[in-house]
């Protein structure tokens, strides 16, 4: 899971780049289809629906605003499973010293 959570979160560095820096809209093909490709990679790194609903909103989405709240939610739920992931491995590791 570490990994998969690494490699969503160059995704998502990745996304908020390419919109923060460029214009986008409705005409800029080129970022549009830079965002889709980008979204369905970091949809296919981690199995986590929460993670796919946002990303799938970035991906329809074409108001700047509307895409950077959505990878933020993004940068939210990932920041929680890395804290329920660093919770579980001291329990994970207690209980394999017990057997």
């Amino acid at each position: 899971m570490d990994k998969d959570i690494r490699k969503l979160r160059e995704h998502y560095a990745t996304l908020r780049d390419l919109i923060a820096q460029n214009p986008g809209g409705r005409e800029d093909a080129v970022t549009l289809g830079n965002v889709s490709v980008l979204c369905e990679a970091a949809i296919a790194a981690l199995q986590d629906p929460e993670c796919r609903q946002h990303l799938r909103l970035v991906d329809q989405h074409y108001l700047r605003l509307q895409i950077l709240i959505a990878l933020e939610a993004v940068n939210t739920r990932l920041l929680s499973l890395s804290d329920r992931r660093d919770r579980e491995i001291p329990h994970l590791a207690h209980r394999a010293g017990a057997t």
